[in-house]
């Protein structure tokens, strides 16, 4: 059934008529026109879009500019509701089917675009997700919070120039978002267009004067810009903020000791930056530049744990995993009371295959309240590599508990399962699996243990 209340799906934005006039990427219009109807008739033929509905109408110093499809279907905002709710019990993949069937009933409605692409967007399936938030500013151009996170998107993906794209497109259509300042923010620094950065996170700052993020962004460049003191000022906001957060334990070790030699100052802020550009490296994938950072910063600094464990991740992407462990070791003989480290050397050795010593440093995580989906997985993989089927079950209930939809969790457990003649659950395990979507690998290994199950006596 096709509703006739299209209206319910409203989206809209309001724009000053100043900012509107001042902003010379908007449109094409003479600065000293006044004519609010040349600007409507602008407004429109900028935000066009071939499918659903755009209106525009003045109020005062206003704008309102308003879109919304040509119809709603009953079925698919049934679906698009069961989905909101599965998304809500941690039922991801069920979710996304929904959604997807909703669009394909009404494919005029962004609602299910928008979802599509959160959702893959947080389970970092960024290339996806921007299959979804692409169609959905293609179909309404003023939906700006799609905008925002498709520019939070493709700066993940490390395409800067559609990610400021997006990202400014949101803040012309909703100058109230911090979010939009902020990644802005992170876009420019990353370009080393550090005037424009400092304006975004100082536009933050005025908007939410206790933002830490925009603190800590300011003191990253003036960091890089050598300036000691104004960086240590920044950085020391954000402790001030943020206290006992890992913000503030990164701010800590980003503080520069100051000089009264000019020289001296910008020697010291050189050696101190190590650590913050080799988390710059890191992030966008330049393991082994990271690596050569941390290095530099553990010369100077030898007993710092928290970079022996930094350098020990690099070490672990770029695969060379006897050094991996030395580093996490040593983090540990530092400081043998973060669980987190522990975790590391666990991985390492379930790299290695190693299930003894992989177990012995994942339960000692656990022991240090490193209690997540990963530690359970690993503790129950390795379990079941050494015949304790108990130990191993339990485990992987306990990592569903954590992420419900799991699939490898889910594998594994049938495989424990299977061997514990429990066939009935393992089949079940197995079958859920198959009804996944984007999971085709292990749907051939499911595929293959189901039919060995079925020839089974």
């Amino acid at each position: 059934m096709v509703d006739n209340a299209p209206k319910s799906k409203i989206i809209t934005v309001s724009l000053l008529l100043q900012e509107i006039k001042k902003d010379a990427h908007f449109f094409d219009i003479p600065n000293e026109s006044q004519d609010t109807n040349v600007i409507r008739d602008a407004l429109l033929k900028k935000y066009h879009t071939d499918t659903g509905i755009l209106e525009c109408f003045v109020d005062g110093e206003r704008f309102i500019i308003q879109w919304y499809p040509d119809n709603v279907d009953d079925k698919a905002e049934e679906l698009h509701r069961n989905a909101v709710q599965l998304v809500k019990k941690n039922q991801t993949d069920r979710a996304i089917q929904y959604w997807e069937k909703a669009y394909s009933l009404n494919n005029q409605d962004v609602d299910y675009l928008y979802k599509l692409g959160l959702v893959h967007y947080e389970l970092k399936k960024y290339k996806i997700a921007a299959k979804y938030l692409e169609k959905a500013v293609h179909i309404c151009p003023i939906h700006h919070r799609a905008h925002l996170l498709l520019g939070i998107n493709w700066l993940k993906l490390r395409n800067f120039e559609k990610a400021e794209h997006h990202v400014v497109e949101s803040n012309r259509l909703n100058r109230s978002n911090i979010r939009a300042y902020l990644n802005l923010g992170a876009i420019y620094s990353v370009q080393k267009r550090f005037n424009e950065a400092i304006e975004m996170f100082n536009a933050t700052i005025q908007l939410s004067p206790s933002e830490s993020r925009a603190y800590l962004g300011l003191a990253r460049i003036y960091s890089m810009l050598s300036d000691a003191e104004a960086s240590n000022s920044y950085f020391k906001k954000v402790i001030e903020l943020s206290p006992n957060t890992p913000m503030a334990e990164y701010a800590k070790r980003s503080i520069q000791e100051t000089s009264a030699v000019e020289t001296d100052v910008a020697t010291s802020g050189k050696k101190e930056d190590q650590i913050s550009k080799g988390a710059d490296f890191y992030l966008s994938g330049d393991y082994r530049v990271s690596s050569n950072k941390y290095k530099e910063y553990l010369n100077m600094h030898p007993s710092d744990d928290y970079a022996w464990y930094l350098l020990g991740e690099t070490k672990l992407r770029t695969g060379e995993l006897n050094e991996a462990i030395d580093c996490f070791k040593r983090a540990i003989r530092l400081n043998s009371n973060r669980g987190l480290y522990y975790k590391s050397l666990g991985i390492v050795y379930h790299f290695l295959n190693k299930s003894k010593e992989t177990l012995e440093f994942i339960k000692k995580a656990i022991e240090l309240d490193k209690k997540d989906a990963m530690c359970w997985t690993l503790q129950g993989i390795h379990s079941l590599n050494q015949k304790k089927l108990e130990a191993a079950i339990n485990s992987f209930n306990l990592a569903l508990k954590k992420n419900p939809n799991n699939p490898l969790v889910m594998y594994h457990l049938a495989l424990a399962y299977i061997q514990n003649k429990q066939k009935n659950k393992s089949v079940e395990l197995l079958k859920r699996i198959l009804t996944f979507e984007y999971l085709v690998p292990i749907k051939n290994d499911v595929k293959s243990l189901l039919s060995s199950i079925d020839s089974t006596p």
